[in-house]
């Protein structure tokens, strides 16, 4: 279950603990880190109440190849935080926290991010548990999910494959909402593995997976292929997702064909384009608000891949269908 925890009163940060615990347990982290990933959980939950009084968690596991990690989200509307440096200390928290402030949240968490201004709210996200960025092939790429609020299993999907050469990226949504748009992602992702699984020809295999899945109940998706040292992007799209190119030059939306899969067999709508490090692309289906630069606050996309997804599956959240984000960055070109 990947659904936005809603935080409004007491009674949250129980839930919050208890599901970070559970996610913790899945992946077998000692007790230790149990205590110590419910200590964060705690923290988080009570200042967004003491601070902003209400606000958002997601605890979402996100298993790599290899490694697992417990994602956590928290974000609020509030009034920012003035002294970030201040409420880094030990001590500095809500009076009914464990006391400990963002300095055991930032110590106890294998990774920490923070995005904070009187017009944005704050958003806080951190790990528990390792998992390889991408920085040692030039790229990092990661991603989110979350449920329609009323449901417990997600028809959104995406796939991340990332090899010294490469960085590819699927990112499906299943028509609906629930378990048979869930079904219905799965097919998907299922089609692309049956056809040799993610490559650097994005165009054919979205040729084969709609030849697999005519006549089934259907998806929109978008397939991506970073290459280097080519510094290529390579990318076709059916249907309504997203996917913006963010650059030196600004922001420009890549273009898709109407469709889906389940419909008639095509190859969607493709596209190469040149990269250049610094470079970052956004994936994200409709159960987003589609963003726009005007939507990215300064400083932001200098943030982790996590914070700029958590920030927008928040922020952009229609609150009416499952959503998600994949961010990718290109962060040097790779040698010959």
């Amino acid at each position: 279950m990947n659904q936005w925890v809603e935080i409004d009163d007491r009674s949250a940060v129980a839930v919050v603990r208890r599901l970070a615990r559970r996610h913790g347990a899945e992946i077998g982290l000692p007790e230790t880190r149990l205590d110590e990933l419910a200590i964060v959980a705690t923290e988080a939950t009570t200042n967004i109440l003491r601070y902003a009084e209400r606000g958002r968690a997601l605890i979402e596991l996100v298993r790599a190849p290899g490694a697992e990690l417990i994602a956590m989200i928290f974000t609020d509307r509030g009034p920012g935080i003035p002294d970030i440096d201040r409420m880094f200390q030990d001590g500095e928290s809500s009076t009914e926290s464990a006391g400990l402030g963002l300095g055991a949240i930032v110590r106890l968490s294998d990774t920490f991010d923070i995005f904070s201004s009187p017009e944005n709210g704050t958003t806080i996200v951190c790990t528990f548990g390792g998992r390889g960025d991408g920085s040692d092939i030039g790229v990092e790429a990661f991603g989110l999910r979350v449920c329609h609020p009323h449901e417990d299993s997600c028809g959104d999907d995406f796939q991340i494959r990332q090899t010294p050469r490469a960085t590819d990226v699927l990112l499906c949504d299943g028509l609906g909402h629930g378990p048979a748009a869930a079904e219905a992602a799965a097919e998907v992702t299922d089609a692309a593995f049956a056809a040799g699984g993610l490559s650097s020809e994005p165009g054919k295999l979205m040729r084969q997976i709609t030849e697999q899945l005519v006549g089934r109940r259907g998806a929109v998706a978008a397939l991506v292929h970073v290459a280097q040292p080519q510094m290529e992007l390579r990318y076709t799209g059916l249907g309504n997702i997203s996917t913006l190119l963010i650059g030196a030059q600004g922001v420009r939306r890549m273009a898709v064909r109407d469709g889906r899969i389940g419909g008639a067999a095509t190859r969607g709508y493709e596209e190469m384009v040149q990269l250049e490090a610094g470079d970052m692309v956004i994936l994200h289906s409709d159960g987003l608000k589609t963003l726009r630069e005007a939507h990215f606050p300064p400083g932001l996309l200098k943030k982790s891949l996590l914070l700029i997804a958590g920030f927008f599956l928040d922020r952009a959240f229609r609150g009416r269908d499952d959503a998600s984000i994949v961010v990718i960055r290109i962060n040097r070109e790779r040698e010959q």
